[in-house]
């Protein structure tokens, strides 16, 4: 069978960039039917074989393509902006416009010249798609409130889709399920008739920063290498330095609050601003917890220290500045990793196992997150065992050198409470919100990792047609919306 030839105008979007208007399309191939391998076992004495496994076998799509320029200088330009889209290093779009409402995921394996003379050159594209399959747009369903009955969505594609799930709390629960014909996901567990739901963590403070009432002032002992000075006062949605005085070290404004009690155990996370708008600026932001003594028990911070950088380090230390262990202190990935902090760390302390954790808000929001940190630490000689009484925030700059743009726009400390046998936590309260990715195998909860998958349950794709779910239990959740892409062979 010959292969269709496509008119000239025939468009080619490969990476959200319309190559076809840099050349001629000639001839298409691989976008037809599709085989399949077929692995078979034969048995002694029994006639032909048994079907053991199948599978779909990656995509190979050929194009050819002419350019036809007026100069080879043009055309050698022309072939090095072609050039620059092509080169990926994964899988990129790539969009056909007898098709156009068909996604194929593609990345270039090789390039033929099959001629070139005087200004005309042909080449064949190799397309390779690891994911076989080509995709319809996105669809989004919801949101659905009323959950006593099934929730009914249609696929219109011909192979299974992995959705992608949100659901909003409106009241505290111990688990979730998303409960399909033949799969189910839970997270947590229901509360048995001889067991009791616990809060495993309990409120302790929560400020949004809307005023300085309730904070004192704290002393240059109270903080790290410098000295209180200047003045925190808050816009009324977050704390700001209007001064930040004088020094020849790190100086700046600092509060503190007594949490009237004594926590062992805790959960404290701030939401820092520390924009590297001038890369000639300098400052710091740290939050200091320490105990009735005002001996530091842990610290955060996040901090823009190199004049003509830019970039911000994050720490988080367990202890004082003398004995101490750092979790996290470095730039991250890259130097840029945390360039223009805004975002959130976070401590954590359970029994003798600390977490520390750095992630930035994409666009501010704090549902959704880039550029994470999560480390795990045990304190086996139980040598950091001070209890937190006390909170302290501070703003600073060093020296005479320019401040960068900072402030503080959270801040909650949870105490964590030992649970018995017979107490199951809840996972969720009033405003939660869990994402469930089928197809990356992975939960969210407020834009964090949730590990607390039921070992039974698994990651689903919705079957071709209807699909009816049950989210369980329907009394806790104010919303659920659904996502997904239509897939087709």
């Amino acid at each position: 069978m010959n292969p269709i030839t496509i008119d000239d105008d025939f468009s080619l979007i490969f990476n959200s960039v319309i190559l076809s208007q840099y050349f001629h399309i000639e001839d298409i191939r691989g976008r037809g039917v599709l085989g399949q391998d077929v692995e078979l076992l034969e048995f002694s004495g029994m006639d032909g074989a048994l079907v053991s496994s199948t599978k779909t076998p990656v995509r190979i799509i050929e194009v050819d393509i002419a350019f036809d320029e007026v100069s080879d200088f043009k055309l050698r330009k022309v072939i090095e902006i072609v050039n620059g889209v092509l080169i990926t290093k994964e899988a990129k779009s790539l969009v056909f416009e007898d098709e156009i409402d068909r996604i194929y995921y593609a990345i270039t394996s090789g390039v033929k010249e099959t001629f070139e003379w005087g200004g005309v050159h042909r080449d064949t594209i190799t397309f390779i798609c690891p994911d076989p399959y080509k995709y319809g747009p996105a669809k989004a369903e919801g949101p659905f409130t009323d959950l006593s009955l099934p929730v009914v969505l249609n696929t219109k594609g011909t192979v299974s889709t992995p959705p992608n799930f949100k659901i909003w709390l409106k009241d505290n629960t111990t688990f979730l399920d998303i409960i399909g014909d033949e799969d189910y996901m839970r997270i947590g567990r229901p509360v048995n008739i001889d067991e009791f739901a616990v809060a495993e963590r309990e409120l302790i403070l929560h400020d949004t920063m809307s005023t300085t009432t309730g904070w004192g002032d704290a002393q240059s002992s109270d903080i790290d290498g410098g000295v209180v000075a200047g003045t925190m006062t808050s816009d009324g949605t977050k704390f700001i330095a209007s001064s930040l005085g004088s020094g020849t070290a790190w100086h700046g404004p600092a509060k503190i609050k007594s949490l009237g009690q004594e926590l062992t155990d805790f959960d404290v996370a701030v939401q820092p601003i520390l924009d590297n708008d001038d890369l000639t600026k300098i400052g710091r932001i740290e939050v200091y917890l320490l105990d009735v003594n005002k001996k530091a028990v842990a610290k955060l911070a996040i901090k823009d220290m190199s004049k003509g950088q830019g970039g911000n380090i994050a720490e988080l230390r367990v202890g004082d500045n003398v004995v101490n262990h750092f979790m996290i202190a470095e730039y991250g990935t890259n130097w840029n990793t945390w360039h223009n902090f805004n975002g959130l760390l976070q401590i954590t302390k359970k029994g003798n196992k600390w977490t520390a954790y750095v992630a930035k808000f994409i666009n501010g929001d704090r549902n959704n997150r880039t550029s994470r940190k999560f480390v795990e630490w045990e304190d086996r000689e139980n040598q950091f065992t001070r209890k937190v009484a006390h909170v302290v925030v501070h703003i600073a700059t060093y020296g005479t050198s320019t401040p960068s743009r900072m402030s503080i726009q959270d801040l909650e400390v949870y105490k964590l409470n030992q649970l018995t046998e017979s107490q199951i936590p809840y996972i969720g309260e009033d405003g939660d919100v869990f994402e469930f990715d089928m197809g990356a195998s992975r939960i969210l909860k407020n834009g964090d990792f949730f590990m607390r998958k039921d070992f039974g349950s698994r990651f689903f794709h919705l079957q071709p047609g209807d699909n009816a779910l049950v989210f369980n239990p329907p009394n806790v959740i104010s919303r659920v919306e659904g996502e997904w892409r239509d897939k087709y062979r």
